[in-house]
């Protein structure tokens, strides 16, 4: 009996800078400096570059891609909030923050943060003839050069002085906004959205029941404000429960924080859904923005998860989300209420389309099923997929690195890539985390920065997941390659072997021709060799879609080791379909709860001979290889693919290790299965359950089975592009 543990998390993975994880103590306080010395200068001015106009025919959604594209390469700015248009813009860290735009005799700052206030010291050498501006504060020194002096809070453009200027030194020292702005900026905006939060409260009366709200809201035409996951501190961070402090935010819905000209244009989608247009937002929840990355891939993925809600509930700022949790769809309601500072969305949206909201909503809603926005920080962006689709997942890091450091297991392990890369799987890598422990992300021990400084110069961020669009074998010359989707604004590009424009193309026309590679898509795309892919990425996984697939979830409850349903299976003819067995998620729980700890699961399908029945399959990390092996996987789900040949008889057995049973807790499970196809009038599948003498809970590969006890249990079906039917019998399918 094997007990191995799941690769069921990666390493943290947190922004790098600027910090927003919790509120600033003085030791915290960020005095970055940035000296910078002219002795004189011109009053020229450079004109802002307007995007570049598309001279072919294209795709809505690759027209928006080039769009924002397009807009990237000409502002500089993340928030695109500064007042002044033109002019010729100075950055002042690495990472953007504070600019200085010089137009028309003018010097301008611009605060492009949400978290950070700025205090601009400008010099001017002796004869400079200037007047200050709004806020500035000016005066002349005893060496004749002229002081002057602003603080520049969040998304403010101030004018700092204007004239002639002789010569100039300037420092910029930003460090976090203090409690008490914070506080001053955010308490009228609270206070609405406490008002609005007692009205629904008045009207909901007795009733706790989310829906009745809602249809009372409607009835009386009242603002939705969701009672369970209200706009207030605690939805940031829960007092005493959550390791996480976040600090004051303005709490308001798009039709308070939006110019007015955009109020009515507010919904969950607006148009073709690209993942160019997330901006992950400060909370330090890469891997679910990842995960909401890849799944904007798949439009069809992201419409079904908002498929349920009415205009009439919009209109009131009621959103409902399709989410697979446990193994199990439920759906979540919440208002649109966001934490913002400056009329600006802290966390995800949307940068092109301010308007539309589905990442946001989606950031919250699972924000809402874990407890607190606090709660979501860190993760593995594949086990979000899973539960944003109830598709399953598997990584395969330990695989990449043994090919990483065996020369002799690439081949097989790009045959594995091609193969599902083939079928329509999602491939994804990841980038080491700032504190992995991997064998790239050990190297970075010895100069963190210029680790940093080598993925920033090739566009790629630390401890972020990446969608693979294509993997390609190709024999002459021998190559392994990744075209690597990147989505995320970035000054850097891959200029390596095999990028575009790379002489390797042009020497090798028929893989360019293969590849499509004649020229750059403008989509943040890059094609990348094994050899260098394992340089920047330490592992990665394997995505199974199934969103246009019918699913079928039952209910179960493992009492000790036994579990309360099993599934008896027959079908009239060869069908193939994927066994899945989910186990609570631990994430937001207290460390005293059951599931605070995943066990180690397995799913048994055996087959009946006579009146025994003999195991076929166990499941394994990986749902392409059930093993006949018993290994239980720590994690939070497993799955296999099965044929279920014609008029034989199965049993679909839940296992789970004795070391995963607790005392006084009944560890839940669901178990799924998933078809192309949906599976009435083919397969037969019933409730049963076996006792708890069966030796399949000893491993057995043959046991006796004598007419197991039919049981009633909990079950779901869900139809691509329709809401799931919950019902309870004996027979689920």
């Amino acid at each position: 009996m094997g007990c191995c543990n799941s690769k069921d998390s990666k390493e943290r993975k947190v922004v790098e800078r600027p910090q927003s994880d919790g509120q600033p103590v003085d030791s915290d306080v960020k005095k970055d400096v940035v000296e910078e010395v002219v002795e004189e200068t011109s009053e020229e001015t450079l004109l802002g570059v307007e995007p570049r106009a598309l001279t072919r025919q294209v795709d809505p959604r690759t027209e928006r891609i080039q769009a924002i594209c397009a807009r990237d390469s000409s502002c500089p700015y993340r928030y695109d909030a500064c007042a002044v248009v033109g002019g010729e813009v100075k950055c002042y860290f690495e990472d953007g923050l504070i600019y200085r735009i010089m137009k028309d005799g003018c010097w301008y700052y611009y605060n492009d943060t949400l978290e950070y206030e700025a205090h601009v010291e400008l010099f001017l050498g002796p004869g400079s003839q200037v007047a200050t501006g709004e806020r500035a504060t000016m005066e002349v020194m005893s060496d004749n050069w002229t002081r002057a002096c602003a603080v520049l809070y969040p998304l403010e453009t101030l004018r700092c002085v204007s004239g002639n200027v002789l010569g100039y030194r300037c420092s910029v020292t930003v460090k976090p906004l203090s409690e008490e702005y914070r506080h001053k900026a955010c308490v009228a905006a609270n206070r609405t959205a406490l008002m609005e939060t007692e009205a629904v409260r008045r009207l909901a009366g007795s009733e706790t029941n989310e829906e009745q709200i809602l249809c009372r809201c409607v009835e009386t035409n009242t603002r939705y404000v969701d009672l369970k996951f209200p706009p207030s501190a605690e939805a940031l961070a829960r007092t005493g429960k959550d390791s996480r402090s976040i600090a004051e935010m303005a709490m308001m819905r798009p039709t308070q924080y939006l110019p007015e000209d955009m109020r009515l244009m507010v919904n969950d989608i607006t148009g073709p859904v690209v993942a160019h247009a997330i901006d992950h937002g400060n909370l330090g929840d890469s891997w679910l923005m990842c995960a909401a990355a890849i799944l904007a891939e798949d439009e069809t993925a992201v419409r079904n998860i908002f498929l349920q809600g009415t205009s009439a509930e919009k209109a009131l700022g009621a959103y409902r989300l399709l989410i697979n949790k446990n193994g199990w769809w439920v759906t979540i309601l919440v208002d649109d209420y966001l934490p913002t500072f400056s009329c600006m969305p802290v966390f995800a949206r949307l940068r092109d389309s301010p308007a539309e909201m589905w990442v946001s909503l989606l950031q919250k809603a699972y924000a809402k099923l874990h407890g607190s926005y606090a709660a979501i920080t860190g993760g593995d962006a594949l086990q979000a997929l899973v539960d944003f689709t109830g598709s399953p997942m598997y990584r395969f890091d330990a695989e990449w690195e043994s090919a990483a450091m065996d020369a002799t297991k690439v081949q097989a392990l790009a045959n594995a890539l091609v193969g599902l890369s083939r079928s329509g799987a999602s491939v994804v890598l990841s980038t080491p985390g700032h504190n992995s422990e991997s064998y790239l992300g050990s190297n970075q021990a010895g100069d963190p920065a210029a680790f940093r400084a080598r993925y920033a110069k090739c566009g790629l961020r630390m401890g972020y997941t990446y969608f693979v669009e294509r993997v390609v074998v190709v024999q002459r010359p021998q190559a392994l390659l990744f075209k690597v989707r990147n989505p995320w604004r970035s000054s850097g590009t891959w200029t390596g072997a095999w990028s575009f424009g790379s002489r390797k193309w042009e020497e090798n026309p028929d893989v360019c021709s293969v590849c499509d590679a004649q020229e750059d898509p403008r989509d943040g795309s890059f094609w990348m060799s094994w050899e260098d892919a394992r340089e920047y990425f330490d592992g990665g996984g394997v995505f199974i879609s199934t969103c246009e697939m019918t699913d079928y979830r039952i209910k179960g409850v493992f009492q000790g080791v036994f579990p309360s349903v099993v599934l008896e299976i027959t079908a009239s003819e060869s069908t193939r379909v994927l066994f899945t067995l989910s186990q609570p998620d631990k994430r937001g729980l207290d460390r005293t709860d059951g599931a605070a700890l995943f066990a180690p699961i397995m799913l048994t399908v055996s087959k009946r001979e006579g009146n025994m029945q003999r195991v076929q399959k166990n499941t394994s990390w990986n749902p392409e290889t059930p093993s006949e092996e018993y290994n239980f996987v720590v994690g939070r789900e497993v799955g296999m693919w099965f044929t279920l040949e014609a008029g034989e008889v199965y049993q679909i057995v839940p296992r789970v290790h004795h070391k995963g049973v607790k005392n006084e807790y009944n560890r839940p499970y669901v178990i799924g299965i998933i078809s192309p196809c949906r599976l009435e009038g083919t397969v037969r599948a019933e409730a049963k359950c076996l006792g708890s003498d069966s030796n399949v809970f000893t491993n057995y590969c043959l046991y006796e089975s004598e007419a197991p006890q039919s049981v009633e249990a909990e079950y779901q079906v869900h139809i691509p592009g329709k809401s799931p039917v919950t019902n309870v019998s004996a027979r689920v399918i």
